[in-house]
């Protein structure tokens, strides 16, 4: 037979279900809510004793609140005619239900929340239905709500999240951007939202002055330097500010680690960017690039490799130094061991650079750029940029 542990555990499954029908307005057609429960007696007498003693003594019945019985005389062979059997059990009403599971402060809180939406942004209707459950946790909602209303009247406000004339605290967008995301595609007009940003970029999204990501910068060539105007050497500026650059006539240099790029020498016409890793699709945004010869240098690993194929894959004509066999060779003394990934070659490798990979891959070595001495960087630089060395 049933327990009424086991009752308040289908209890805590059933509220969501509760929730639904409240929303809905269908809970006159829910209670009294009967629940599928196993009421089949014991063989055992005494057994059957204890567990309608432990079934009443919890029933509403008892202590004023939960699950009802429903009990039912029968005459039995076995048992005798008795008015002790259960026949069911139900929940009279929503209170009864939330006071057994301990929701009734929880409920009470979403049932605020829930009508002030309803009051100042009924258009969220639908979302309450289906996304209710993201409000339990919720503490700022009328913040929230005085941001949505706010981006309603004022929407693409060219500002900082964190300028909004609203006495809201300074951090409430960063912090639910997921939350406001899914309110702002469903209250704001078509033309409010760009949607080639991914709703990750919110600031992007919906017309906020956002932080653009830097890229560390070197010209290596001081007549370079002196023909962009720039009185640094080394810089570091949004890409699409360095797609502003009035660029001619130069040599790129891409390089995996920020070290690297520090100690690179100079260069004739030589313009060097850290790559980032993996973040290197930044400099993708920078169109003169694509009439610009490219260089690249990364750690002589699996990932190295890869981030060359990416970078050659939107720059076919990238051209890699230091990144074969004879480097490998070099200093494979200092090899460390790699992520133990196996990928497959990239079809954007040459033939040298497809065996040096294979070679890492097969033996899981990672040789970092840093440990190049800088001599073999200065020859590899002169190799590919001066016809005459050697």
């Amino acid at each position: 037979m049933i327990s009424p542990a086991e009752i308040r555990t289908k209890g805590q499954r059933l509220y969501p279900q509760a929730i639904a029908a409240w929303l809905s307005g269908e809970e006159t057609e829910l209670y009294p809510w009967r629940i599928p429960a196993n009421l089949k007696l014991s063989e055992v007498h005494s057994e059957n004793v204890r567990d309608v003693q432990s079934l009443r003594q919890s029933a509403k019945e008892t202590i004023g609140y939960g699950y009802c019985v429903e009990w039912q005389s029968r005459k039995s062979r076995k048992h005798g005619e008795n008015d002790f059997f259960p026949n069911a059990i139900t929940f009279d009403s929503r209170d009864d239900l939330l006071k057994l599971i301990g929701k009734q402060s929880e409920f009470k809180s979403l049932e605020r929340k829930v009508d002030k939406i309803r009051a100042r942004l009924p258009e969220l209707e639908v979302w309450l239905h289906k996304a209710w459950q993201r409000l339990i946790d919720l503490d700022s909602i009328d913040d929230l709500i005085s941001v949505v209303e706010y981006l309603v009247r004022n929407s693409r406000p060219d500002c900082f999240a964190r300028e909004l004339p609203l006495a809201v605290p300074t951090k409430l967008i960063q912090n639910h951007r997921p939350l406001l995301t899914e309110w702002l595609d469903r209250l704001l007009p078509d033309e409010a939202i760009d949607c080639s940003c991914d709703p990750k970029h919110f600031e992007q999204r919906y017309g906020f002055r956002y932080f653009r990501k830097h890229i560390l910068t070197r010209i290596l060539d001081f007549q370079l330097q002196s023909e962009l105007r720039l009185l640094p050497s080394e810089l570091s500026l949004p890409p699409q500010e360095i797609a502003r650059l009035p660029i001619a006539n130069v040599r790129a240099i891409i390089v995996e680690n920020q070290v690297t790029l520090l100690t690179l020498p100079p260069v004739d016409r030589g313009i060097a960017f850290f790559g980032m890793g993996m973040g290197i699709t930044q400099l993708f945004d920078i169109d003169w690039l694509r009439r610009t010869p490219i260089l690249y240098w990364g750690d002589l690993d699996v990932q190295g490799f890869q981030i060359l194929a990416i970078l050659r894959r939107h720059y076919p004509s990238t051209s890699s130094m230091l990144m074969d066999m004879q480097t490998i060779r070099a200093f494979e003394h200092l090899a460390t061991d790699g992520t133990g990934h196996l990928p497959q070659t990239p079809s954007e490798l040459s033939e040298s650079e497809a065996e040096a990979f294979w070679y890492l891959r097969s033996n899981n070595l990672r040789i970092e750029q840093e440990h190049i001495l800088q001599v073999n960087v200065n020859a590899s630089l002169a190799r590919h940029f001066d016809p005459t060395y050697g």
